[in-house]
């Protein structure tokens, strides 16, 4: 713990500063003036604080100011870094092993829905804060992940003191899935909570629940231990719980049976430790120098009693000071002698400013996800930054800041899985430490707590799933300077009407980040009162646009602007955007709704602090020309530039110099038509023209290109351009682009790219070779592209003339004849084409059927070995093609679907045997898809989807799946047909989409484990009858099922009901009490109805 004469300086935040600059005694003086006439009490600290200072003054060289007024940022004559100190792991082998030999014990272990229900068991780790118990786990975890495939899913969950169910469900579900889950995809706890056992069935998956505490109120705890739980029972057996905490008794009240005490390191480990973190990789002098480090190091290692936090946290520090008289000083201090103690004497070395920001950082929950920039927004608001020049200045000494926090360990660096950024975290006794220090400054709410605000509080956070029983005490916080109001998952936003009183009594903002309800949100005009706002957040999950006030554009002081969720904001009410010349950011959400408009204002170019702008549309009125974006080459992030349509030449588009502007990572480039007016002023030789004028900077890593109508790719995207253009590009999207005939050598040009997407591109003839480092390939409808081989063209053409034959009228011709038939009567050749291949008929390239494709023009897909993700849909890819893919490239393969292909028949059994780590096939809209061999050999196939393909075949018994998670149908008497009667037992989820009539019910009877139904689109007049004996059934939706309107008996299992856009009379029978269909789920806990607007 910090002595307790150090713990009064936190009574007065602005004392605090003055203490804190350099100065001892005479700093000490100004701070009396300051409080000349207070309390006797404040006295007698201040009187405390001398002697301590005194002390100090003695033992520590004075510390200058090191950042003023923008000039070079430097700490102690070192520059920092933002890359943090190598994260080391020393004399841990020991335990590690004996961890990972109790998470392989199935000892106590239970199959799932046995009595005890319990397929995992818990390992606990415990021991006092800052001792190394999380390195512990995560080199665990690293050792685990490397014997690959024996837990997976892998989990790693961050409790914390107050932790909150729902958002440990929703990075549970991210962990499992390694998908992102919407914030608010799922509207309940219980719907979460479904669908995570619904991820985790069948699996072995390891948790890691990573600081776990114990609370006074232990029924309270325990409930709430129980329910954090709950999901997990239906995992594989051979589960395991992984726990670090500093209780003892919270590991026990989770069920842990092995626990760990974390042992001291040793005293030469120790040592080793620390030095890694003060010297490691540092050239000294002369090998007596090196001894006099060493020596004086070990010294001040033993003071730090053990601790790997205060090893790594003092050792970074001292790493800044080579000096020999420094670091002897530093060994005779007993300030040392506990962690917190040298966190604090750590924190004393930060400069002034620095200590700031950092405890600014305790307004945020532990463990809370920084991004780089928006920390640094949020410090530049609080105008925490002290330095004089442009804005670019102000962001570089900020930058400087976070640096300094960074190469001090108080920040720590994290990969988040699915992240494209770079995260970071403050440890927990630092997060302590960034609280004391700032006292009641900040205040934080989080999930269903029920706190009295300090009235004097000037930073707040709340986190709850029901922002209005606290908006009352908020409005009455007139020195509040940071409002941060988000919804725990699942929870509502405030109001407008909430909005518009907490604004008329806040007049001190400078931070608003709030969460709004409701599908029109205006904000209120009230907000442009508030003449201090810096930045302006605003969260709205359904509104797809965002009106402004009027009087926006007096709000002068405004640098942040940005709208989160959904939609864009409408700019169309402001008067004159250009008079905010504060503004540096203006952040459109990432999601547009279908045929939205982004509005814009006239004039963004006057924005000369302009430095982020994730939306620009273009337009011939005066002030939205392209040419706005020409002097903004600061702007940094996502620029997405649509309404290109209206640019008239390629000068114009050269005019935004968009190869300039060296800080922007992502790029799409739009077109928008939206008459055939549009489409005949811009013509397609033009659009070749304007693309060539919009050549992107070198850095991008995401380049996207939507709706271009020219037919080749501009000159900077070709093999002859080998500057280096795309070194680092790793996601590339071609969307709409009608007339692509050829895409550039990808596997050349974008030897980084990951993920590549090809979406409507009719006249695409060939596919270039691909990358050795793609992850990720989605081809759709792309209907002149012909992946095949000739063989498989005659098969095609053998096809058609066979079912010729079986039309009414018959028509007998050869292959040979089908040319002339198709001339002759073309309307008949037509409709044969889509009542033969469905409608992917309607746009099959005639040619082909008609021999008409050279066979030199056939392309092939030659799949890298590195992807795990393809997606085909509504092209044209053969047996034999698609073969040759798979079998050259499935190795990673772990995602495969196949849509709308109208020539697929089969995919053979020895493709089966080579995708060894499939855990996900769809075969949809298939209409010749007959056969499916060696289902079996896919050992860790998980979800399966067979629908639309009317002539698939029963499989052998010996092909059938095993054991299946989930499967999606649109016939039930499929079920039989692909899973053997292990695998029907075994079978978790049942998906039944666009079902045309109700047959074979009985077969529910074999689903013994069956948990979740889900029926969609079905023309069914009722319901199975039997549902009732699905004895395991927990979750039943019907969505869009019109003719249904009665329930049948269900089972007493059923905890969730959902009815969205089914008839409305239905729907309303099953609310009314008394009805009998509500009677028939009134037993059931959670029930939602829903219908489209």
């Amino acid at each position: 713990m910090l002595p307790k004469n150090l713990k009064c300086c936190h009574c007065e935040c602005d004392v605090m500063q003055v203490i804190s600059q350099s100065g001892g005694m005479p700093t000490l003086a100004r701070a009396k003036d300051i409080i000349s006439g207070k309390t006797s009490e404040l006295k007698k600290i201040l009187n405390m604080l001398e002697k301590i200072c005194e002390e100090g003054s003695k033992l520590l060289p004075p510390l200058s100011t090191t950042i003023s007024n923008g000039a070079d940022a430097k700490v102690n004559g070192i520059t920092t870094t933002s890359s943090a100190l190598a994260q080391v792991i020393i004399g841990r082998d020991k335990e590690r092993d004996e961890i990972v030999r109790m998470l392989k014990e199935t000892t106590g272990d239970c199959e799932p829905r046995s009595s005890n229900s319990k397929c995992y068991s818990v390992v606990g780790i415990y021991g006092i804060g800052g001792s190394g118990k999380t390195t512990l786990a995560q080199y665990v975890c690293d050792y685990v992940r490397m014997q690959q495939g024996y837990f997976s899913p892998i989990m790693w969950i961050h409790v914390s003191q107050s932790f909150d169910v729902q958002r440990i469900y929703k990075e549970m579900l991210e962990a499992a899935t390694r998908e992102a889950v919407a914030p608010h995809e799922y509207s309940n706890l219980d719907t979460l909570q479904l669908k995570l056992k619904d991820e985790l069935r069948g699996k072995r998956f390891l948790l890691v629940l990573d600081d776990v505490w114990a609370e006074k109120d232990v029924a309270n705890m325990q409930h709430k231990l129980d329910q954090l739980v709950s999901p997990l029972k239906d995992g594989s057996t051979g589960s395991k719980v992984l726990v670090t905490t500093r209780f003892k008794d919270a590991a026990m009240s989770l069920g842990a049976q092995s626990l760990i005490p974390i042992p001291d390191l040793s005293e030469d480990d120790f040592f080793s430790l620390f030095m890694h973190y003060a010297l490691d990789g540092v050239s000294l002098d002369s090998q007596e120098e090196q001894e006099t480090f060493r020596s004086t190091g070990r010294k001040i290692a033993r003071k730090l009693k053990g601790s790997p936090l205060a090893a790594r946290v003092i050792g970074a520090r001292l790493r800044n000071r080579f000096n020999t008289d420094f670091w002897k000083r530093i060994s005779d201090q007993d300030m040392l002698n506990d962690t917190m103690g040298a966190l604090w004497w750590s924190y004393q070395h930060l400069d002034v400013q620095v200590r700031r920001c950092f405890a600014y950082c305790s307004l945020f929950p532990q463990r809370y996800r920084f991004k780089r920039d928006e920390l640094i927004d949020l410090w530049i608001a609080q105008g925490f930054v002290k330095a004089t020049g442009s804005v670019d200045k102000t962001g570089d000494v900020c930058q400087d800041y976070f640096d300094e926090l960074v190469s001090c360990s108080f920040l720590q660096a994290i990969n988040v899985y699915g992240s494209k950024n770079k995260w970071f975290i403050i440890h927990d006794l630092l997060h302590e430490l960034a609280v004391m220090v700032a006292g009641n400054d900040c205040f934080r709410v989080e999930g269903g707590e029920t706190k009295e605000l300090p009235p004097d509080v000037r930073h707040l956070f709340v986190r709850s799933s029901n922002q209005t029983k606290v908006t009352e005490q908020i409005c009455k916080l007139e020195n509040l300077h940071t409002l941060i109001l988000t919804t725990s998952f699942g929870g509502l936003g405030i109001t407008i009407d909430e909005l518009k009183s907490m604004t008329k009594r806040l007049k001190k903002l400078r931070v608003l980040h709030v969460d709004i309800q409701g599908y029109m949100v205006k904000i209120p005009a009230r907000i442009c009162k508030l003449k201090h706002l810096r930045f302006l957040r605003i969260h709205s999950p359904w509104s797809e646009k965002v009106h402004l006030p009027k009087k926006l554009d007096r709000m002068y002081h405004l640098q942040i602007l940005e709208l989160c969720g959904a939609g864009v904001l409408d700019f169309s009410k402001v008067l004159n955007m250009s008079h905010l010349v504060s503004l540096r950011d203006i952040r459109n959400s990432g999601f547009l709704f279908p045929n939205s408009d982004v509005p814009g204002f006239p004039g963004i170019g006057e924005l000369k602090s302009l430095r982020e702008l994730s939306d620009f549309r273009v337009r011939k009125d005066k002030g939205y020309e392209l040419q706005q974006l020409k002097g903004m080459n600061h702007l940094r992030g996502r620029l997405r530039i649509s309404g290109l349509e209206s640019v008239e030449s390629k000068d114009k588009a050269l005019e935004a110099k968009l190869s300039d502007k060296k800080h922007l990572t992502s790029l799409s480039l739009q077109w928008s038509w939206s008459s055939p007016e549009q489409q005949l002023s811009c013509s397609p030789d033009l659009q070749v023209e304007i693309l060539e004028g919009l050549c992107p900077p070198p850095q991008l890593t995401e380049l996207e290109i939507s709706q271009y109508g020219g037919s080749r790719y501009p000159n900077w995207m070709s093999s002859e351009n080998r500057t280096g253009l795309f070194r680092s590009l790793q996601n590339l999207t071609l969307f709409q682009c009608h007339n692509l005939e050829a895409l550039p050598e990808i596997g050349e040009l974008f030897i980084h790219l990951r993920v590549l997407r090809l979406v409507v591109l009719p006249n695409l003839r060939r596919l270039p070779r691909l990358p050795d480092t793609l992850k990720s390939l989605e081809i759709r409808r792309c209907d002149t592209l012909v992946v095949a081989g000739q063989e498989d063209v005659d098969r095609v053409r053998s096809l058609f003339v066979q079912k010729a034959s079986q039309t009414d009228p018959p028509l007998n011709i050869s292959p040979e004849e089908i040319d002339r038939f198709a001339g002759e009567q073309p309307d008949r050749f037509d409709k044969m084409l889509s009542s033969i291949f469905g409608r992917c008929g309607s746009s099959l390239p005639p040619r082909l059927i008609r021999g008409h494709v050279r066979q030199e023009v056939y392309s092939q897909i030659m799949l890298p070995a590195s992807v795990d993700r393809l997606i085909i849909s509504y092209s044209y890819v053969t047996d034999t093609a698609l073969k040759n893919c798979l079998s050259s490239g499935s190795a990673s393969l772990a995602s495969l679907n196949l849509r709308g292909l109208p020539f697929l028949t089969e995919i053979p059994r020895e493709v089966m045997q080579s995708l060894a780590v499939l855990s996900d096939l769809s075969i949809e809209e298939c209409l010749q898809f007959t056969r499916l061999r060696g289902l079996n050999h896919l050992s860790r196939l998980q979800h399966l989807s067979i629908t639309k393909c009317p002539n698939i075949r029963a499989l052998e018994e010996g092909d059938k799946v095993q054991a299946l998670l989930g499967l999606a149908i649109d016939d039930i008497r499929l079920v039989p047909q692909l899973l053997s009667e292990e695998g029907c037992s075994s079978l978790w989820n049942l998906r039944i989409d666009g079902s045309q009539e109700l047959k074979g019910e009985g077969i529910l009877q074999q689903l013994a484990s069956l948990t979740s139904l889900d029926l969609s689109c079905c023309s069914w007049d009722s319901l199975p009858t039997n549902l009732a004996t699905l004895t395991s059934l927990e979750h039943l939706r019907l969505d869009y099922c019109k003719n249904i309107r009665s329930l049948p008996e269900l089972p007493a299992s059923l905890r969730s009901f959902e009815l969205d856009d089914c008839n409305p009379l239905f729907v309303k029978s099953c609310q009314k009490a008394g009805d009998p269909n509500w009677q028939k789920i009134t037993h059931v806990a959670m029930k939602r109805f829903s219908s489209s607007p």
